[in-house]
């Protein structure tokens, strides 16, 4: 298969939870938070997907233009450019969830803030993300940085034409006194970008994709997979995806998928499974020059951690017998 030479574009996608009021839960074992999600136009590179969420990092993303209303510290000079980073795509995650769905993250809360017009401003900064400082300076109000807790990072496979290494960060929203998110009173899809929005529990995605009403992609789906896996959204931030996405320290490990052909005699595989995505710690993953889980799990013939494929995208099944419980490097 032939491989993309063309750069890798950074970019920033947030996964929202919200809270379902407490008068609302009638199950103690069901969710008590439901997730963001938007669908895709026909045009896009995530055809008709549902995603969370987010975008290519724009340069007036970067910190250098917002030092004036972000701190940033760090002991060398490799930790603080690394900081620095994180909050460029930290600013492009907030922004790029506001342009498209209207939930503006930051601090003091926008909602707080007399006689500010989220429509009007959305549609400024969807037009100019330079705006997107332009709006905060103007009311006195900052990307809410601090609420974003870094989740995984994904990169496109290099048989892509298009390829994205993206952070994606997970932040839950509070809840107020009357047990109502003003955050999200005007959310909606843009019209452009994305054409539907809906807010999800984790287990209703994955059998909405089932009963294929949702369509998802390998990064989407898993991530739902984990997400699924915690009830409560006051233990989201600390447990999921622990040891799968990210360290038990936090630290998300970089996941660049690589394109296997399915062994016909391969137990595992669902049948009519062609291909199969590997990840880092499989015995069929290979090191790449992108690849800097250098001090991640050590691969051993019999290590799995796949996602088999059948059809175009259109049933996938997860294979993993690991844990990474060592620390990987950003």
């Amino acid at each position: 298969m032939s491989q993309s030479t063309l750069a890798i574009r950074p970019s920033a996608s947030l996964i929202v939870a919200a809270p379902i009021p407490t008068k609302n839960v009638l199950d103690k074992d069901d969710y008590d938070f439901r997730v963001l999600m938007l669908k895709r136009n026909g045009k896009s590179n995530f055809v008709h997907a549902h995603v969370f969420p987010g975008g290519i990092v724009d340069s007036f993303d970067h910190f250098s233009h917002w030092k004036s209303i972000l701190s940033v510290s760090g002991q060398t000079q490799e930790e603080l450019e690394e900081a620095q980073n994180t909050l460029t795509s930290k600013i492009c995650a907030i922004r790029e969830t506001f342009e498209e769905s209207g939930l503006l993250l930051t601090n003091p809360p926008a909602h707080t803030v007399s006689g500010f017009l989220t429509d009007e401003w959305r549609n400024v900064v969807h037009k100019d993300p330079s705006q997107f400082k332009v709006m905060c300076e103007k009311y006195k109000i900052e990307p809410a940085v601090d609420k974003l807790t870094p989740f995984s990072n994904w990169i496109t496979p290099t048989i892509e034409k298009r390829r994205y290494n993206t952070q994606f960060y997970l932040t839950v929203l509070g809840q107020t006194i009357e047990e109502e998110h003003k955050e999200i009173v005007e959310v909606s899809a843009d019209g452009q970008e994305t054409v539907q929005l809906d807010w999800f529990k984790p287990q209703q995605v994955i059998e909405n994709w089932k009963n294929e009403t949702v369509k998802l992609f390998p990064p989407q789906y898993y991530t739902m997979v984990e997400l699924a896996k915690v009830l409560h959204h006051k233990d989201l931030l600390e447990n999921a995806g622990i040891n799968v996405f990210r360290t038990k320290s936090g630290q998300p490990i970089e996941l660049l998928p690589q394109g296997n052909q399915t062994d016909p005699n391969d137990i595992l595989a669902p049948k009519g499974s062609k291909v199969f995505l590997s990840l880092p710690g499989d015995h069929e993953y290979k090191a790449t020059d992108t690849d800097t889980n250098s001090d991640g799990p050590k691969v051993k013939t019999g290590n799995l951690h796949r996602i088999y494929i059948e059809g175009p995208m259109a049933s996938f099944k997860i294979v993993r017998n690991l844990d990474f419980d060592t620390k990987a490097k950003l």
